[in-house]
């Protein structure tokens, strides 16, 4: 009898350290892909970032630069320092690899910007979770400027017409544990109408964001890559769409995050579960470059929701080129905003609402102020 306990302990100590071995060794794969995924996205941008730089350092001008302004009346009011943050579907606007963490359930942004001389800017999107881990989603950004009386090299009138430029995105984001990345392909169009005279164009964005160890997320994107405008003209001409490399943290401090154990119903051990905050602090700091600027703007956005049905924001340039000159606070790029939030059992609504306000800075305004207004609907 002792010789077959000792067998069975025997078989039971070696099973142990199979096991211990098995565990360890499935650990350090996931370690090293982890490690692997890293060092693959950060040579991707590095590649891209090289290839861009030397195929359009002759190309020159600001082709279709509606590009450049800021989307959504949240990420206005933060001055654009939203990369690292991306988690509404307007993240296709600054970075598509957001789109991986949106809900299952279907979501909408639309927003409206009042701008002086007669310009409107509209953008709508949707977004959702279509796939463990696998988001995707659509969206339209609308430029148009007043109508104009166009004259001949005589002076004649020969019309009324008006400026009215367009993209639109799809894109769709992976996320793994700690990292997602995503692609979104954009087609661009520019018509003068009332002239005949139009072009198309395509561009590519790729963007990357990491949760660093729960302490804050980094995110990083390269927008309109390779992007090209065709003219009808008899000339044909080709504009080259200027790129932008955004860059960002973002830090969240929960006011009344919650965190219990539960025991697992599958494996039986204990878990620790967290409970998101509804209260909290969002901090967003950026750095944005776009070709043929001297030098990076640098921004700084808050968001504060100090209760569960309101949030205020703002956000400022930190430093930027003001007149072909670097300065701290050059006052280019600011904006302020609110957020209403209401709960769906006090309005009785089929699906979470918010409202967005904000206003930001407009050189091209007398005043150099322009409003904003936007809405979030989660079904």
């Amino acid at each position: 009898m002792s010789n077959d306990k000792l067998n069975i302990k025997s078989i039971l100590d070696s099973e142990k350290k199979k096991t211990f071995f098995s565990t360890t060794f499935e650990l350090s794969k996931s370690k090293k892909r982890k490690f692997e995924l890293i060092y693959f996205l950060i040579f991707l941008f590095i590649v891209l970032l090289v290839n861009i730089s030397y195929s359009q350092s002759a190309g020159g001008g600001y082709s279709e630069s509606y590009l450049l302004r800021d989307i959504g009346a949240r990420p206005v009011a933060m001055a654009g320092a939203y990369v690292a943050i991306s988690n509404e579907p307007f993240c296709l606007f600054y970075n598509p690899s957001g789109l991986s963490t949106l809900s299952e359930k279907p979501t909408f942004n639309s927003s409206f910007s009042f701008l002086s001389l007669n310009r409107t800017q509209s953008a709508l999107a949707w977004g959702q979770e279509v796939a463990e881990n696998v988001g995707i989603g659509l969206a339209v950004n609308n430029f148009t400027n007043a109508s104009f009386t166009a004259r001949d090299a005589n002076g004649n009138s020969i019309g009324s017409m008006t400026d009215w430029q367009y993209e639109i995105i799809g894109g769709a984001a992976y996320n793994i544990d700690f990292a997602s990345i995503g692609l979104g392909l954009k087609y661009i169009s520019n018509a003068l109408i009332g002239s005949g005279t139009k072009a198309n164009g395509f561009g590519l964005d790729i963007g990357t964001k990491f949760n660093v160890m729960d302490l804050f997320t980094f995110g990083a994107s390269i927008q309109n890559v390779a992007g090209l405008m065709y003219w009808n003209t008899q000339t044909k001409e080709r504009d080259i769409i200027p790129y932008t490399i955004r860059t960002g943290l973002g830090f969240e401090i929960g006011l009344n995050d919650e965190t219990y154990t539960s025991r697992s119903t599958i494996s039986g051990e204990m878990e620790q579960v967290d409970i998101p905050a509804t209260r909290y602090i969002l901090i967003g700091i950026d750095g944005v470059m776009t070709q043929h600027e001297n030098a990076p703007s640098v921004v700084l956005g808050v968001e504060a929701a100090l209760h569960e049905v309101i949030a205020f924001r703002g956000g400022i340039e930190l430093a930027g080129d003001d007149l072909n000159q670097y300065k701290l606070f050059p006052m280019n790029t600011w904006g302020a905003g609110v957020s209403l939030r209401p709960r769906k059992e006090d309005i009785d609504l089929p699906f979470r609402l918010n409202i967005d306000y904000s206003i930001s800075s407009d050189l091209l305004s007398i005043n150099r102020v322009s409003q904003h207004i936007s809405l979030m609907l989660e079904f």
